[in-house]
């Protein structure tokens, strides 16, 4: 509206965003320079969107994460049926999400799997004795994983009062390095955006990632008859210099059988 180059705007809000103020600011003559409107049939120029601040590290960590690792997807369909049940039943003493469940079932998966949760030096496999569990959360400039640290040493409420935190202060920009460091797993979940199924990108360093669809009601056979059942698409990414196929289903399997029954 001010016919203002945002290209040419120095962004002074959190992560180089800029802001209102920026752009008012540049239209006075100070910061950038005004732009006039187009001659009359001439061809509109592309907006270019710089590559800096959250999105440059971004996009840097994953093209070396993808470069530096050998990484295999599986996915699966669970019957996750119990588990909206538990939530159902144990919502009426403290509130969490599918997510905070999750992150119980995997801390706890990964004790049984040490392989999942482990780093790969030069010469070994290192097999962490720290469960640390990113979780992937969704800003407006872009993607940022705080870590609920001890997560196979925190109870179901614990670790959902730990990500209500760490999500209400990564969205307001309050998070502190140790927020976001030390993660040995990660999870990420798109299914509060209606994807089913999708190949998540392992953070560097970790050897599993863990991918989350939504749940779906659909009906499925259940003990030889048709039913309508709460399903779930999980994905697994993992780097198979670490870890084989065989072990790394059967980590994801553990998953499953832990969120739907509890770490039996």
């Amino acid at each position: 509206q001010l016919r203002v180059d945002l290209d040419r705007v120095n962004g002074t809000g959190p992560g180089g965003r800029v802001t209102r103020e920026d752009v008012e600011r540049a239209a006075k003559g100070g910061g950038a320079q005004a732009t006039g409107a187009p001659a009359s049939g001439a061809k509109p120029q592309l907006r270019t969107v710089p590559m800096r601040g959250m999105r440059r590290t971004i996009a840097a960590r994953m093209q070396q994460s993808l470069r530096d690792t050998a990484q295999l997807t599986i996915t699966t369909e669970a019957d996750v049926t119990a588990a909206t049940e538990l939530r159902a039943c144990l919502t009426r003493e403290f509130d969490f999400t599918y997510t905070d469940l999750l992150i119980h079932a995997v801390a706890r998966a990964l004790l049984r799997h040490p392989r999942m949760n482990s780093r790969l030096s030069e010469e070994a496999i290192l097999l962490l004795n720290e469960v640390n569990i990113g979780i992937a959360v969704a800003l407006e400039e872009g993607l940022i994983v705080p870590v609920v640290a001890g997560a196979d040493r925190k109870s179901l409420r614990e670790i959902a009062g730990a990500t209500k935190d760490l999500g209400e202060r990564a969205r307001a920009g309050q998070l502190k390095l140790e927020d976001v460091s030390g993660g040995t797993f990660s999870i990420t979940n798109l299914g509060n955006f209606g994807v089913d199924a999708f190949t998540p990108i392992l953070n560097t360093g970790e050897t599993g990632i863990l991918g989350v669809g939504r749940i779906v009601e659909k009906p499925v056979v259940h003990r030889g008859e048709i039913a309508r059942r709460s399903m779930l698409t999980l994905s697994l990414t993992f780097d198979h210099r670490v870890i084989d196929g065989v072990p790394a289903a059967n980590f994801l399997q553990t998953v499953i059988d832990i969120f739907n029954y509890g770490d039996r």
